[in-house]
C-alpha cells in the first residue's frame, strides 16, 4: 500500500559524464573525503560483544547454503531487532523457572501457587510502571503487544457504531469526527483506525511524509481542526529511524483547535532504545511490545492516563474485568483489570 511505502523522493540521477569514484585508500574514501569513520568509536562499544554469551542463538552456525549447521563456517549476525529482538538467557531462564516453580492462574485462587503467581504478575506491572515513570500502577494494562493496545483503543471508541453511549462519561467516535495519523505508520496504527472510521462514520486523515522522511509540522498544524478527536503517531519510525517531534505535536494539538483530542504514541521502537517518560510526553496513551526489547513474544503494554482508561468501554468481556455480573447486566472493574479479561500472559509478564 502507499501507506507502507513513504514517499521519500525520486532516485538520484547520475550523469554519465560524472567521474567514477576512486576506491577507498588509507587517507580517504575515494571521493576526496577524509576517513572520519576510521577513528570513530561508539560509547560503550564493547557492550555488544560482552553480552553475546547471554544470547545462545548468536552461536548458531550456517553452511554455504544458508541453512543452520553445527559445522557451518558462517556465524549468525542478527540485524533485525526492529522486527523482533533475540532473547537472553536471563529471560528464557525466568520463563522456565516460572513454569517449573510458580505456575498458576492469577487473581483466582487462595492457594500458595496462585498467591505467588499473582504477586509476580503484579510485581511485573510495578516494574513497567517504574520503567516508563507512570503516575500509577493502574495506568499499565498488559496486552499481547502494541497491535492489541492500539486495537483496544480503536475498538473501545467505536463499539457504539457512532451512537452516543449510555454513559455520558464514556469516550466514543461519531460521524464527522476526525482521526489523524501519518503515512509512515506501521499497519497496526493504520488498519484499526480504518476499521473504526468505517464503523462510526469518522473521517481518517493522513499526514504525508516529507521527501526527507521528516515530520511535516506545518502541514500537521493545518490538518488539526476542531473536529480532530484522535491523533495517533509513532514515536520512532520502524522504517526510517526518524524520531518524531512529540513535544511539537503535543503543543500543536493542545494549543490549537483540538485541545481535547486524545494523542496516542506507538512507542515500539523508542522504548527499547531511549528513555521514555510518559508523564513528560504530554500524550494520553503509549503502546509498546515486549518482544522488541528482549522480552518474550505475546506480551506488551498500554499506558494510559488512569481517568482516560476508565472512560473507555471494555475491549473484551470475561473473567477478571468485571465488577458485578447478573443475568441481564454486568458492571466493569476499573483499569487495569477492566482491559485484562481472561487468563493473562502472566508467565511472559
Amino acid at each position: 500500500s502507499a501507506a507502507s511505502e513513504p514517499r521519500l523522493g525520486t532516485a538520484l540521477a547520475v550523469s554519465p559524464a560524472a567521474p567514477a569514484s576512486q576506491p577507498p585508500t588509507a587517507e580517504g574514501d575515494g571521493d576526496g573525503n577524509e576517513r572520519w569513520w576510521a577513528d570513530f568509536e561508539l560509547n560503550d562499544a564493547e557492550l555488544a560483544t560482552s553480552v553475546i554469551p547471554d544470547f545462545p542463538i548468536l552461536s548458531t552456525k550456517f553452511d554455504d547454503d544458508g541453512r543452520p549447521s553445527p559445522g557451518g563456517a558462517k556465524r549468525l549476525v542478527y540485524l533485525d531487532s526492529a522486527a523482533t529482538s533475540q532473547k537472553p538467557t536471563q529471560v528464557t531462564d525466568a520463563l522456565t523457572d516460572y513454569y517449573e516453580r510458580s505456575n498458576s492462574n492469577v487473581h483466582r485462587g487462595a492457594h500458595a501457587l496462585s498467591r505467588e503467581a499473582t504477586e509476580l504478575y503484579e510485581g511485573a506491572r510495578d516494574k513497567v510502571a517504574s520503567f516508563v515513570n507512570a503516575n500509577s500502577r493502574n495506568e499499565i494494562v498488559f496486552t499481547s503487544g502494541a497491535t492489541e493496545s492500539i486495537n483496544l483503543i480503536a475498538s473501545s471508541l467505536s463499539h457504539t457504531a457512532g451512537r452516543p453511549p449510555g454513559d455520558p462519561r464514556e469516550l466514543y467516535l461519531t460521524e464527522g469526527d476526525e482521526i489523524l495519523i501519518t503515512e509512515a505508520e506501521h499497519h497496526s496504527n493504520i488498519v484499526p483506525w480504518q476499521m473504526a472510521a468505517e464503523d462510526t462514520g469518522a473521517v481518517l486523515k493522513y499526514l504525508p511524509v516529507r521527501r526527507d522522511g521528516s515530520f511535516d509540522l506545518e502541514m500537521f498544524s493545518e490538518l488539526v481542526t476542531d473536529r480532530t478527536k484522535i491523533v495517533s503517531v509513532q514515536h520512532v519510525s520502524n522504517v526510517l529511524g526518524t524520531v518524531n517531534p512529540v513535544d511539537d505535536i503535543v503543543r500543536i494539538v493542545r494549543g490549537t483547535a483540538a485541545p481535547g483530542a486524545k494523542i496516542i504514541l506507538d512507542a515500539c521502537q523508542s522504548v527499547p532504545h531511549m528513555g521514555v517518560d510518559v508523564q513528560s510526553l504530554g500524550v494520553d496513551f503509549v503502546a509498546a511490545s515486549g518482544h522488541k526489547m528482549c522480552g518474550p513474544t505475546g506480551i506488551g503494554f498500554l499506558w494510559g492516563r488512569e481517568s482516560t482508561l476508565n472512560s473507555l468501554h471494555p475491549y473484551k468481556g470475561g473473567g477478571e474485568m468485571i465488577d458485578e455480573v447478573r443475568m441481564d447486566w454486568s458492571s466493569y472493574a476499573p483499569a487495569p483489570a477492566r482491559f485484562e479479561a481472561g487468563a493473562p500472559a502472566n508467565a511472559h509478564a
